[in-house]
């Protein structure tokens, strides 16, 4: 069974989720449940033998890419994620319960970095991803029951989940369409009135603190559109609110660039974003552009015709009378059609890190010994109860079998020397 984490909250007042494209949060998965050691025993039956159940595994942390979210801000009051705890295992030869995965639901467009390194991309709806692994439930002793051994008296520890203390999201909107511009230049309401978005609209800067998507239907066509934050002089640098959101038109496929046709300068002012995008990113700069020119209806017939560079195709529009809009998204439709389509994710199986499946043992020199890294290795000893001495028997076995004391030599250890595994350290002896 898992448990569904929806991403948004009962709010009892009128309340907006501040925006949130970058956060950071921890995230553990359950611990596996240990295995026990019982016998059976019952009237009639005197060599009952082994009956100890295994214990459960513990639950996992997923993330699933959900088309409906645009934000990250659910994180905010939920910054430490915990899948639950497998239980250990009964007698009876009864497996105890595993734990539920934690599965939370991410915007298109989340980057999951584990510190420095980046773990997945989430880019299409229902794309699954491993982000913390539950860890494996303990065999009970009725396990290990065998021809040669009849009565195991010992049991398998269960696992730690995994637990990630450095976990980065970061939020890029996925749209085939980015709105970019000075403030107040008409993009949300373009926005609003060629999609069912309603963005906040009023004629001051920086009304828009955060993109807002649309989905625009039309001629039986269909794309998606966002409206970025208006960006101005400086915003590559940190001024204003451009900078916290032009990682945002990083994923766009086609950039429709507005202007106000009001102003007295607009060649300047179409400098100005240029320079922006192409300070922020260079590879900005070299996306398609459409350049529109908005608000004609506020000018008179002697300035309907303002000076920019002769050779881009120029769309004059009033966004707020629909004046010209239609031509605009045709050209849209147009200049899309003929574009590459976006990658799409191969499959949707589960995202699953190479560390989880490496088999393999490796040995290094640590600071004051050896250190021996992977998963089969590292599992046993965590697995081994060291109060236990015919558990520990059974480790050395292992070890002995997969040739870790021979690895070990061929790195030059010697009698004496510290060995470290997943938790647990040791003297060195060749035997």
């Amino acid at each position: 069974m898992s448990r569904l984490f929806f991403g948004h909250f009962a709010c009892y007042n009128v309340c907006m989720p501040k925006f949130i494209d970058e956060i950071r949060i921890k995230a553990k998965a359950g611990d596996g449940g240990d295995g026990i050691v019982s016998f059976r025993h019952e009237a009639g039956v005197p060599k009952g033998g082994p009956d100890g159940g295994n214990g459960g595994d513990g639950g996992s942390v997923f993330f699933v890419g959900d088309h409906n979210l645009n934000t990250l801000s659910h994180f905010a009051s939920h910054k430490n994620l915990k899948a639950e705890n497998g239980e250990v295992g009964g007698t009876k030869k009864m497996s105890g319960k595993a734990g539920a995965d934690l599965i939370i639901k991410v915007p298109l467009g989340t980057i999951v970095f584990d510190g420095e390194d980046k773990l997945v991309e989430i880019l299409e709806h229902e794309q699954k991803a491993l982000i913390a692994q539950g860890g494996e439930g303990g065999f009970g002793n009725a396990h290990f029951r065998g021809s040669r051994h009849q009565s195991p008296q010992f049991a398998e520890l269960g696992l730690p989940g995994e637990e990630r203390d450095d976990l980065r999201l970061e939020l890029q909107t996925i749209a085939d369409v980015g709105l970019v511009g000075l403030p107040n230049v008409g993009k949300s309401t373009l926005l609003s009135v060629i999609s069912k978005a309603r963005p906040k609209i009023a004629n001051y800067e920086f009304t828009t603190l955060s993109p807002n998507i649309g989905v625009v239907d039309y001629k039986k066509q269909s794309f998606v559109m966002a409206d970025i934050p208006g960006l101005i002089e400086g915003a590559s640098s940190g001024k204003g609110l451009g900078h916290d959101f032009l990682r945002h038109v990083s994923r766009t496929r086609l950039l429709v660039h507005i202007l106000d046709g009001s102003r007295e300068d607009l060649k300047k002012d179409y400098k100005k974003i240029r320079d922006e995008l192409k300070l922020f990113d260079p590879a900005l700069a070299k996306k398609k552009e459409i350049l529109v020119i908005n608000k004609i209806d506020q000018l008179n017939s002697e300035t309907r015709e303002p000076s920019l560079p002769k050779k881009k195709e120029i769309f004059k529009i009033s966004a707020l009378n629909k004046e010209g809009v239609d031509k605009l998204l045709d050209k849209i439709i147009e200049t899309l059609s003929k574009m590459p389509k976006p990658k799409k994710v191969k499959s949707l199986k589960v995202f699953t890190p190479e560390k989880y499946v490496r088999e393999r043992f490796e040995v290094e020199k640590a600071e004051s010994g050896y250190r021996v890294i992977g998963g089969r290795v590292e599992r046993l000893v965590l697995q081994t109860d060291f109060e236990n001495e015919e558990a520990m028997q059974r480790m050395r076995k292992a070890f002995k079998a997969m040739a870790v004391q021979a690895e070990l030599v061929k790195a030059g250890a010697k009698n004496g020397d510290t060995i470290f595994v997943a938790k647990r350290k040791f003297e060195f002896e060749k035997i």
